[in-house]
């Protein structure tokens, strides 16, 4: 939809993104959002009795409320409101979306929205184990682990569990290599498209341009973290983009081998050009938390607040849960009809890549409907300027505010570029898009 009022984006921050189990990893999601939320108040200076509301998005929610915890912990007024929402992948933005709809409402003029994700803290457990007697005390349990679990008592993984709802869709990993395949993406374009978001990330981070919206945080051994953990990681492959061929095929090693693939998914496949997805063109698992603040453009000015941009519309949509990444198109070209507008008519688009499969897969479905010419556009810097979520990391709940962030830095960085559609994928086949566009 398109807005008929233009909301303001002011604040944008977010934490460092740390590889999971490293630098963030002792913070559970709702302490990394307090951290970004401290940060925001203290860089904006509004009182705490300015703040309508908070809304947070978290794709695998662990506290009560996230949202209440946070707005409790910071100290805000018992009587504001506090909502967690859980849009899996898309969580952040739907948090902005679901701000911007109690503001159109009437519900307040100011919201603090915050995207957040621990995958550190996403716990192993123990399924149906109350289900049996045998089982249902952790004394009981406790004695019978590791290997006397009775029939039908499982230890899971809910990371794993979270990336594959064992229901309705395969695992994130097969849905991207399943785009691949009917895109007919290969490898190498895929290795290319991940290079290039390393190296645009790494320039970025070295030249200090994600410095205004990244805060510092002190990591597990007690040193600063200022930039984003795997940025720093991937250093060597930036200098030497042979490596990228050396990375191990996520459907060609002894546990994943491609022709049980094949077997497994083939009714999904329309082509077969051999295994593509590796280690390097997925994102990394990760931690951290981003937020902003957003309201009217009227009380921004009254707090004396930096408007960095304006939300103008959004667009929620679906595809098939095992088409997963081709969703950033549906949910993009719905925006812009929408808006009344061609691709072309963006000056940048910000795609979240949970896979360089589902980035460029959503691209090329973008290409096939309307003619958009998605590979120039990359080349000249139009698509993920300063990389993405491949070289950045992907906390699931907190990635849809990192890609408004990204969006005002096109912004800053360049006075040519007006209009930004930030887009993601998630689990499940939902996808959104926003349309950011400048103050």
């Amino acid at each position: 939809m398109k807005l008929e009022k233009k909301l303001a984006i002011c604040t944008t921050r977010r934490t460092p993104f740390a590889q999971i189990a490293k630098a963030l990893g002792r913070f559970p999601a709702h302490h990394l959002g307090k951290m970004v939320a401290e940060d925001i108040l203290k860089l904006s200076g509004i009182d705490k009795k300015n703040i309508d509301g908070v809304i947070v998005g978290e794709g695998f929610p662990f506290a009560p409320n996230s949202a209440r915890v946070i707005a409790n912990l910071i100290g805000l007024p018992d009587e504001i409101p506090a909502l967690t929402v859980n849009q899996n992948c898309v969580s952040a933005m739907e948090a902005v979306v679901e701000s911007a709809r109690r503001i159109l409402l009437g519900e307040g003029k100011l919201f603090l929205t915050i995207g957040e994700e621990s995958q550190t803290s996403m716990p192993f457990v123990i399924k149906n184990a109350r289900m049996n007697k045998k089982t249902s005390s952790l004394d009981r349990l406790l004695a019978l682990l590791p290997d006397k679990l009775p029939e039908g008592v499982e230890v899971r993984d809910l990371l794993e569990d979270g990336l594959a709802d064992g229901e309705t869709s395969y695992g994130m990993a097969v849905t991207a290599e399943i785009v691949a395949q009917n895109y007919k993406i290969s490898r190498e374009i895929q290795d290319k498209f991940a290079y290039e978001s390393f190296k645009r990330a790494y320039d970025a981070t070295t030249q200090g341009l994600y410095d205004p919206y990244i805060m510092e945080v002190i990591d597990d051994e007690g040193n600063p973290l200022k930039a984003d953990e795997a940025v720093l990681l991937r250093k060597g492959i930036v200098e030497n983009p042979s490596r990228m061929e050396r990375a191990m095929l996520l459907f060609d090693n002894p546990g994943m081998k491609w022709d049980q693939f094949k077997q497994k998914y083939g009714k999904d496949l329309k082509n077969d050009i051999g295994p593509t997805v590796t280690i390097f063109n997925a994102s990394p698992r990760s931690d951290g938390a981003s937020g902003l603040i957003l309201t009217t453009p009227e009380r921004a000015k009254e707090l004396g607040l930096e408007i960095q941009a304006y939300l103008t519309g959004w667009r929620m949509k679906g595809v098939h849960p095992n088409l997963m990444g081709i969703g950033q198109a549906a949910a993009t070209l719905g925006l812009l009809q929408d808006f009344g507008l061609k691709p072309e008519d963006v000056d940048v688009i910000e795609i979240h890549e949970a896979f360089a499969s589902t980035a460029t897969g959503a691209l090329e479905e973008i290409r096939i409907q309307t003619g958009f010419d998605w590979q120039k556009r990359f080349e000249e810097k139009k698509i993920n300027t300063y990389g993405g979520s491949i070289a950045i990391g992907h906390p699931f709940g907190a990635t849809g505010i990192r890609l408004i962030a990204n969006a005002i830095m096109d912004m800053k960085h360049d006075p040519s570029v007006n209009r930004v559609v930030c887009t993601a994928c998630a689990h499940g086949g939902v996808a959104g898009a926003l349309m950011i566009e400048r103050a």
